[in-house]
């Protein structure tokens, strides 16, 4: 394996390391409290500077209430898809169908999906957000946020919780001309300057920044947690 083939399966490893650790409610402090290692090493396991050796992989993987092989990502438990197959013991029925799917957005660099107020479908609500109004879903095509998502993946949206630093978001920038909807990209928000979006995609891996000045809106995605309720 080539460096940057390791590099990118450190960087996969990291993104699901971290969509668990917040899908089990656990901050960084936490999770190295259970595994009794410091934070900083969270920090290095979930971008995937410093891979976890073995046995903290075994340990990731208790703490975490997940096979060795789902946090491997050698069992896709863990996809935005993967929620109603969670949910359906609650009864899929019984999820409304009312949630509108505004089109589809590509996980690329430089984004190709634009807010045009179209309504191409609808979908059914999970239980975490029956009483969340101001939410929406998209079709993610592309593998730019590959494992984290996957081409075909759907996502739920929400501008009504403002995202943080470690949140997948929908970013919408400002149209060319005036009352022209914008570009919009799925990408992980990494920070905020005063003047500046920091955003990270992980294939390829890659940072970068997107002036505010440019930056029409920024949504939520929600997390498997958020729509279990858990």
């Amino acid at each position: 394996m080539t460096k940057r083939q390791q590099d990118l399966e450190n960087s996969r490893l990291g993104a699901r390391i971290r969509e668990f650790r917040k899908g089990r409610g656990f901050t960084m402090v936490e999770l190295a409290s259970e595994l009794e290692v410091s934070q900083p090493a969270i920090s290095q396991w979930e971008t995937g500077k410093e891979p976890p050796g073995r046995e903290n992989i075994k340990r990731l993987a208790k703490a975490l209430g997940i096979t060795i092989a789902t946090l491997l990502g050698e069992a896709d438990a863990y996809s935005a898809n993967a929620t109603f197959g969670a949910v359906q013991a609650a009864g899929v029925t019984s999820m409304p169908v009312d949630v509108p799917v505004l089109g589809t957005a590509v996980g690329g660099s430089d984004g190709d999906f634009s807010f045009n107020g179209q309504v191409v479908d609808y979908v059914r609500r999970p239980p975490g957000v029956m009483k969340l109004r101001s939410m929406y879903a998209l079709w993610v095509l592309g593998d730019s946020m590959s494992p984290w998502n996957k081409n075909g993946d759907l996502i739920y949206v929400t501008p009504a919780r403002p995202p943080v630093g470690g949140d997948h978001v929908v970013i919408e920038m400002v149209g060319a001309a005036e009352n022209e909807p914008g570009i919009a990209m799925v990408k992980l928000l990494v920070g905020k300057t005063a003047t500046q979006l920091k955003l990270r995609q992980y294939n390829p891996e890659k940072e970068f920044s997107v002036a505010l000045s440019k930056v029409k809106s920024v949504h939520k995605v929600l997390s498997l947690r958020d729509l279990l309720g858990v």
